[in-house]
């Protein structure tokens, strides 16, 4: 896996969909709450184990397109989180944190059901920090993402995923230009 991809797997994985502001005028909104998840993972992919163990928090708001949208849901994450990353072997460990916000804010038809969204991720999706608790990598600003989705034209949230395009990335976030296991093996490796 990946440096960048690891990460980003990790926050949206972790992320589900939150409140951000108020919904437009006469938006229908299908649900709406809050959430708390632990979970734990593990991975080798820096050549030795690594085990995860985190909790994810936020509130989230999900509204249904109108007209010739009404098949596209819109997503809204307010989120946080924060994991802790153990060397198996040695006991040696870094955190990483997060506070930000998803919003999808636009959905244009392609063909069919098919539509390219467009969402930005704005705040500090992640931070790492070493045992110590001194800031190592810090990724803030603006991500405007954009995914092709097929909504399979019915109206239940959800559809199949179909491609990731290019984003727009605004604001300092060195973590799209380090490598992911040259950190880890900085902070933890054997």
């Amino acid at each position: 896996m990946g440096k960048r991809s690891f990460l980003a797997a990790t926050v949206l994985a972790v992320a589900a969909v939150v409140i951000f502001g108020t919904a437009p005028a006469g938006a229908t909104i299908v649900d709406r709450g809050t959430y708390t998840d632990a979970y734990s993972f593990g991975y080798n992919d820096c050549g030795f184990d690594v085990s995860v163990e985190g909790t994810a928090s936020g509130h989230f708001l999900i509204r249904a397109g109108k007209g010739r949208r009404d098949t596209a849901f819109f997503l809204n994450d307010n989120y946080s989180y924060v994991e802790t990353h153990t060397n198996v072997d040695t006991g040696a460990f870094f955190t990483v944190k997060a506070n930000a916000i998803f919003h999808e804010i636009k959905a244009t038809r392609l063909e069919g059901n098919n539509f390219e969204f467009e969402a930005v991720e704005a705040g500090q999706p992640f931070a790492i920090y070493d045992s110590d608790g001194n800031l190592v990598l810090r990724d803030r600003g603006s991500i405007h993402h954009r995914a092709i989705f097929d909504t399979l034209g019915d109206d239940v949230v959800g559809g199949e995923f179909i491609e990731d395009l290019e984003p727009d990335v605004n604001g300092p976030h060195p973590g799209f230009e380090s490598d992911f296991c040259t950190v880890v093996t900085d902070l933890i490796g054997s």
